[in-house]
């Protein structure tokens, strides 16, 4: 897997944490259902059938995301 590839995954899970209350289902539609597959982020959507859905962290993605830290820096 090229560098590249890995920053934007990272991008995305740092994006997740960011948004508490639930990222954009169209955020990173390239790398969000890999990060699914791998059981680090989890899809949900409103109560209601048309509502928008979120992409959340799981806690395996929490762990991730602190063991790279929020940013960059």
């Amino acid at each position: 897997m090229t560098p590249a590839v890995e920053k934007r995954r990272l991008d995305a899970l740092r994006a997740c944490a960011a948004n508490p209350q639930g990222l954009r289902g169209n955020a990173y539609r390239s790398v969000m259902p890999v990060l699914e597959a791998a059981g680090l982020v989890a899809r949900r959507t409103g109560g209601r059938v048309g509502r928008a859905s979120y992409w959340f962290l799981t806690p395996t993605g929490r762990e991730e995301v602190a063991r790279f830290g929020r940013d960059e820096t």
